[in-house]
């Protein structure tokens, strides 16, 4: 029993605990970064108008207990607009990892500000936003590949310091999460049992992008492969993405489907944030190789550039001068005559 209690402790520890390198968490930080930028730049347009006094929701609806906004305080045209401002400030520094801790603060303080000030106008992926942004809170985000580390080690920015990554195992376990509570929510539904839901979902026409050819939206047969087949990728995505081996074979599945509905639905930001959870299941020996592949292609880029400029004098494409022509013989006679 103590043994097998040793093994358990042990394995717990190494999950959470064990110091591993920050390249895979730094990946993430870049990608919800740029998400976070886009969102946060697709509010502008709208923002008085969702978020501000004289919009569509003057009044604040109530918060549950414990439920906060910033927004809640006020909601006057220069409050929403200076809260914007600091939200993409707060992303922007995400991205490039510039005080990421204050700016993973300012970014989710902002997030969560506006989805509480109009919730019904919230999505799946509006909640991931949110819910990514807490995580990386608690993240050593910006312990490598950032200006953070620009700043405080210059000559190291290349490495990728050990750090515990139970943050970064938080959205791993998210990711399984997600396509748990996806399938069982499905499952609760006559359509999703019956095998005709992807025929509805494509026949709604005013979330698509493109109009969906009728030989997907009638024929009972591919629409009950397309509706089973999702429930079945996702149940593998919530399980095997957990098995090393299988793992690059159901998160390519998950990307063509994910990728697939986007190109015909309109999802929002959704894809896009579950395309970088997706990031966080990279080996940090892979992202750390694809990482140093950069700097390792600019040297290259700049050996050849260097070999170009040492060209011979009067040579243009790196051969030898030629020989200038023989003067003719109206030339020599001229000459000899000088």
């Amino acid at each position: 029993m103590t043994a097998t209690w040793d093994r358990v402790r042990t394995g717990w520890n190494t999950f959470w605990f064990r110091p591993e390198p920050t390249s895979t968490i730094a990946v993430v930080r870049i990608a919800f970064g740029f998400v976070a930028i886009l969102w946060t730049l697709s509010q502008l347009p709208t923002l008085l108008t969702f978020y501000g006094p004289r919009g569509v929701l003057p009044v604040q609806p109530e918060l549950g207990p414990g439920a906060w906004t910033l927004l809640g305080v006020s909601t006057s045209a220069p409050v929403v607009i200076s809260l914007w401002v600091v939200t993409l400030l707060g992303a922007v520094g995400v991205m490039i990892g510039f005080r990421t801790r204050l700016a993973t603060i300012l970014l989710f303080v902002g997030v969560l500000s506006f989805e509480r000030r109009d919730p019904y106008i919230l999505n799946a992926g509006d909640v991931l936003l949110r819910t990514l942004a807490f995580y990386l809170v608690f993240s050593p985000a910006g312990a490598a590949l950032s200006v953070d580390r620009w700043r405080h080690a210059r000559e190291r920015f290349w490495e990728f310091p050990l750090r515990a990554p139970w943050a970064l195992r938080l959205m791993q376990i998210q990711l399984s999460v997600i396509y748990f509570a996806t399938l069982w929510g499905k499952l609760q539904g006559d359509r999703w049992r019956d095998g005709t839901a992807v025929s509805y979902a494509l026949r709604i026409d005013d979330i698509h992008r493109f109009a969906t050819p009728g030989l997907l939206t009638d024929s009972v047969v591919l629409s009950e492969i397309l509706t089973f087949g999702t429930l079945l990728l996702e149940l593998a995505l919530a399980i095997l993405v957990w098995n090393r081996t299988l793992r690059p074979w159901v998160l390519a599945l998950g990307v063509s489907l994910h990728v697939s509905i986007a190109f015909s639905i309109m999802v929002g930001f959704f894809t896009m944030l579950m395309l970088t959870l997706y990031l966080a299941f990279i080996p940090t020996e892979t992202a750390r190789r694809l990482i140093l592949s950069v700097p390792a292609a600019w040297r290259r880029r700049k050996a050849t550039r260097r070999k170009v400029t040492r060209r011979p004098p009067g040579s243009s494409t790196g051969r030898p001068p030629a020989h200038s022509p023989k003067p003719d013989r109206a030339e020599s006679s001229d000459v000899v005559r000088s």
